[in-house]
């Protein structure tokens, strides 16, 4: 077990995954984060299973190296597919960003439920499995929502382009009769206003990001590993593929101080 001093680790596909990193470092100021994007293999959403489990391993070996105390999995489609394989094979807590979103679900007694992530998470009925437990009598509504990643990427969060799709799905997912509509994807609170001006106000977005980071503080309270020295905050950020529009992005989805490296972790260990 790494040091209650050491960053947190956080991963995910591409640069999604910063909309957490950022909630937590406003939730939990005084931590570190260590966060890697694995920009060379995304979208995971795309991913077998397999591939997905190995990515994940891979990479949450090489934050805890670098010294994480504990894993954050930032990324729907590897929280569906490689949670529970990371838990049973590493020797540090890992957090994913899924079960946050049941437990707010279950805090709300929700029986009409809408989710729009990935095809990975979708096909994964990791929701369904996991809600089936809590509120047995709960309709879910899954839709598979790939196109939003990739337009979110190209830094499209607002025009005809965005508003007509964010139709689309919503007239294919019919969730204007939900309760709840879970963002379960770390890209799209970035288009959540967008997606709530075409909704009907009595349905409420579920955005990850804040939610996991309030988890995150209580469940780090709960095992004692929240930072206990007072030394300057040291964040740091990686990716497998660096490009020019991962730098610009990057500075949408976490803030204007963050700056890139890029570390192929696989160089000498292909996959």
């Amino acid at each position: 077990m790494n040091s209650s001093n050491g960053p947190i680790g956080l991963f995910d596909s591409g640069v999604g995954g910063l909309t957490v990193a950022r909630a937590i470092a406003r939730r939990l100021p005084k931590e570190d984060i260590l966060y890697f994007g694995d920009t060379a293999h995304l979208p995971y959403g795309e991913k077998s299973p397999d591939s997905i489990r190995k990515f994940s391993l891979e990479i949450a070996n090489h934050l805890i190296k670098k010294g994480a105390k504990i894993i954050v999995i930032a990324c729907n489609s590897a929280s569906a597919i490689a949670y529970e394989f990371l838990s049973e094979n590493l020797d540090v807590p890992v957090f994913n960003v899924i079960d946050p979103i049941i437990q707010e679900l279950e805090k709300y007694k929700s029986q009409n439920i809408g989710i729009w992530g990935t095809r990975a998470t979708i096909n994964s009925n990791v929701y369904q499995k996991k809600l089936k437990k809590s509120l047995p009598n709960a309709k879910v509504r899954s839709t598979a929502t790939p196109l939003l990643v990739p337009l979110i990427e190209e830094n499209q969060l607002n025009g005809n382009i965005t508003e007509s799709l964010i139709k689309y799905y919503l007239d294919k997912s019919e969730v204007n009769d939900v309760h709840h509509l879970v963002l379960a994807c770390t890209h799209y609170p970035l288009i959540a206003s967008q997606i709530s001006k075409q909704l009907k106000s009595r349905v409420k977005l579920l955005r990850t990001p804040s939610i996991v980071a309030e988890h995150l503080e209580i469940e780090l309270k709960k095992m004692q590993l929240l930072k206990k020295d007072n030394s300057s905050i040291n964040h740091h950020f990686t990716v497998s593929d660096i490009t020019p529009t991962f730098k610009k992005i990057g500075k949408i989805f976490f803030g204007a101080g963050i700056t890139f490296e890029e570390e192929n972790i696989w160089e000498s260990n292909s996959i």
